[in-house]
């Protein structure tokens, strides 16, 4: 099966490329978003030969790329006609998609053999849209799903080939629980691929309206008193590496400012809604405390 990739860079599509080379599939392409003013379609070049002998240095999409010898492009927004006549030169069957900001033109939709494939971390038709796993830390959730679906010309909304639910791990940074889901999605694959290769299998539609949530807004970060103290550590502790201050707002109104998450007591109960013990502050929740970073 001849696949091509559009991802995003990060920790998830990583964890996805590294499991699809362990596949009996060919990746003939992979896709970045290019920016303004760049062609609407160009070939990326192969990082610089002596950074692949810095053998130190974290792994990331491109270098992956780079070194299985898959031919990387940048594609922008309107390159509805390059790309589908680079896709058909190629002879896709399918193209996998790992957080991509955009819908597929519905030209494009049709192109590959079998169709396009989304990686998707929720359980849709729940929590449609940009970040999903930030939107399930921040309703606290404590397990999420990964959803493997076939595209169509709505967002997030195709049938589902194969959905998995996993537990959220409480106190890890959000790029961890991104890598967790791609692993969810690499060990889904090859049931997926074998489905998918079966002319008589038929993937199940999505039930329900589900919802959408669109990309985090500063008013996203709010914490408030009423919260269990879990929840917002959970949340805070993941979303804070994006270094977006979260405002806490205390049962008594004031409003204090942390930028991470320490630690947490269930169950405690603090002589006020805030208190402040160096660089720390000791927030009073609903079942307990949390001690967070306080905004420098």
């Amino acid at each position: 099966m001849r696949l091509v990739m559009f991802a995003m860079p990060g920790p998830m599509a990583l964890t996805v490329l590294q499991g699809l080379l362990r596949l009996s599939v060919e990746i003939v392409g992979l896709f970045h978003t290019a920016p303004p003013g760049t062609p609407t379609l160009g070939t990326l070049p192969t990082a610089d030969a002596r950074a692949k002998t810095m053998v130190l240095a974290p792994p990331t999409v491109a270098a992956v790329a780079d070194q299985a010898g898959i031919p990387r492009y940048a594609v922008r927004r309107n390159a509805v006609l390059a790309l589908s006549e680079q896709l058909r030169q190629q002879r896709v069957d399918l193209a996998v998609v790992a957080c991509w900001p955009w819908r597929i033109p519905s030209a494009l939709l049709t192109v590959p053999r079998i169709g396009w494939l989304n990686l998707h971390p929720s359980p849709l038709p729940e929590l449609r849209g940009p970040e999903p796993l930030f939107w399930a830390l921040r309703q606290g959730w404590t397990r999420t799903a990964m959803t493997l679906h076939l595209m169509d010309e709505l967002l997030d909304h195709g049938p589902i080939v194969l959905q998995h639910w996993f537990d959220l791990p409480i106190g890890e940074r959000l790029s961890t629980i991104e890598a967790l889901a791609g692993s969810w999605a690499v060990q889904m694959l090859p049931i997926a691929l074998q489905n998918l290769a079966d002319p008589a299998w038929q993937p199940c539609p999505q039930l329900g309206d589900g919802s959408f949530f669109p990309s985090p807004r500063p008013q996203d970060f709010i914490v408030t008193a009423d919260w269990t103290v879990q929840r917002a550590y959970a949340f805070v502790r993941a979303v804070a590496e994006w270094g977006q201050p979260f405002p806490f707002i205390a049962a008594n109104g004031q409003t204090v400012t942390i930028v991470d998450a320490v630690t947490y007591h269930l169950q405690q109960h603090l002589v006020a809604p805030v208190v402040k013990q160096g660089e720390y502050l000791l927030l009073q929740l609903r079942d307990g405390c949390l001690v967070g970073i306080a905004e420098p």
